[in-house]
């Protein structure tokens, strides 16, 4: 008899188990289809958007010439919104002996403020090109040379040499006039075809634009015949922007997706137009215009790594004291700090979820996974945490940089000092990269640390995120997992989700 009902159990389970799959199977498919359906509707979109900008291209710039000449609208600049508070140097005795076991922990819940979540960032329309211009061997050709390790050529027609000297609405209307010509298409699809090849990232692209305006232009750095020509490019480019003019200069507005800091702005239509390359203290006149309804505005965040040129500056060897196994070379990319070093100020979620480069990561992941392979999650994430902890010498931004300096993760990684953001963000990164487990970061008023998720139930200082527990893990300080400082114990925490 119970052998019997043991069989009528396995059967019943089998059975379960069954419809469990078919369920499993459906929802799968039904997902599978609904992904087709949303890459089939965007694809739709971009096409669409694409025929539409090409068809109506020549009757924008006309309309575009024509709404420069009418009156702008007389705006002050908004003050420039000041970055998130510096967070004040922390930093904690080292420990004297490193293989001291900590004493046990009671287990805190420790207090948060919010939840901040990362702004949806639908997948960007792939960037307007125009159609492929004629051949015309007959065009000269300029060239830019080492543009963050990168030589271009591109054709280029005299009908650039504009001037907009005293940048009155009808001498900057004429020159758009002038430039808005078939002649110019080969220099406009030439940076196109640049931004794809090697996958720039709108701020990259903004920079490549500007630097080829000047080169083109002939002019001085900054002129407002060269500001026109960059509107111009990106306006066949289908990215949004505003001509300003104010005190005889001509200004460029940006649009972006995120907030930036320590740009005077302009607000329009609910969007803020920043202009990042003059400092703009008075009135201006503002075109209220956008070249197209198709403009897209400027999207900071950077999803893939760049094919950036590669200028070797030297190798450096970065190691944990407490593992000593956990031992990195890296070799240092001078074009690539360079470019990040123009980057506008941003807040920090946008510094964690930038990816780190293509060589970092690969000999990070080739020194370290094999390591942790056979380790539990704990044990993997210690090890990563004292390598962050350890690796690196504190400095203070103030001191070297003249004020507050977020690090990418790469940065972190080629700089001498970095602090409590920088660490956090890096930790971040590598935690993701070789253990897939999910961190935030726990931004106090003077201080920024992190926490992540473990699939075990350890002890420890913890958070609750959304009906998760996230153990604090502070790569500033030298303690392991579990472990928070008694100074923070009792803050309230703005957690950061990545």
């Amino acid at each position: 008899m119970k052998h019997s009902s043991n069989i009528i159990l396995l059967t019943v389970l089998i059975a379960l188990s069954s419809v469990a799959q078919d369920v499993l199977a459906q929802s799968r498919e039904e997902f599978d289809a609904y992904a087709k359906r949303q890459r089939e509707e965007f694809a739709k979109y971009k096409d669409e958007r694409q025929a539409e900008f090409n068809r109506y291209r020549e009757q924008y710039n006309r309309e575009f010439a024509k709404y420069l000449r009418q009156a702008w609208k007389q705006v002050n600049p908004e003050e420039k919104v000041a970055p998130p508070p510096q967070p004040k140097p922390f930093v904690p005795k080292p420990v004297i002996d490193d293989d001291v076991k900590p004493l046990p922990v009671v287990p805190k819940q420790m207090p948060i403020l919010e939840i901040v979540k990362p702004k949806t960032v639908p997948p960007a329309p792939k960037p307007i090109v125009i159609e492929r211009p004629k051949e015309d061997r007959s065009q000269k050709q300029i060239r830019l040379e080492s543009f963050y390790g990168n030589d271009f050529t591109l054709r280029c027609s005299e009908v650039v040499k504009v001037s907009v000297a005293d940048n009155s609405q009808s001498s900057i209307a004429e020159a758009w006039e002038k430039v808005a010509t078939a002649e110019l298409d080969p220099l406009v699809y030439d940076c196109q075809q640049a931004r794809e090849e090697y996958n720039f990232c709108d701020w990259m692209y903004y920079l490549f634009v500007k630097e080829v305006a000047h080169v083109a232009t002939q002019t001085a750095e900054g002129s407002n015949e060269e500001t026109l020509l960059i509107g111009y490019i990106l306006a066949q480019s289908g990215v949004d922007f505003r001509f300003a003019r104010n005190e005889g200069r001509l200004l460029l507005a940006l649009p972006f997706d995120t907030q930036i800091y320590k740009y005077c702005y302009f607000s329009v239509g609910g969007k803020n137009y920043y202009v990042v390359e003059k400092d703009v203290q008075t009135a201006c006149y503002l075109m209220d215009r956008s070249f197209s309804k198709e403009a897209s505005v400027l999207t900071l965040r950077i999803s893939s790594p760049m094919n950036i040129g590669y200028s070797g500056d030297g190798s450096k060897v970065l190691a944990s004291k407490k593992y000593p196994e956990m031992r990195v070379e890296l070799a240092g990319n001078k074009w690539l700090m360079e470019f990040y070093h123009s980057y506008p100020r941003m807040d920090w979620i946008e510094y964690s979820l930038a990816p780190m480069s293509g060589g970092n990561t690969e000999s990070i992941v080739d020194a370290f996974r094999p390591l942790i392979a056979d380790k539990s999650e704990q044990e993997a994430v210690n090890m990563i945490l004292n390598f962050v902890q350890t690796a690196f010498t504190y400095g203070y931004d103030d001191e070297i940089w003249g004020g507050d300096r977020p690090f990418f993760a790469d940065e972190t990684l080629y700089y001498p000092y970095s602090d409590c953001e920088d660490r956090s963000i890096l930790f971040a990164h590598l935690v993701r990269k070789l253990t897939a487990q999910d961190v935030v970061l726990l931004h106090y008023p003077n201080h920024l640390a992190t926490a992540v998720r473990f699939s075990t139930d350890l002890p420890g200082d913890y958070v609750m995120v959304d009906g998760q527990k996230y153990l604090v893990c502070d790569p500033t300080g030298y303690k392991p997992i579990g472990n928070a400082y008694d100074k923070f114990k009792s803050v309230q925490a703005k957690v950061i989700k990545i």
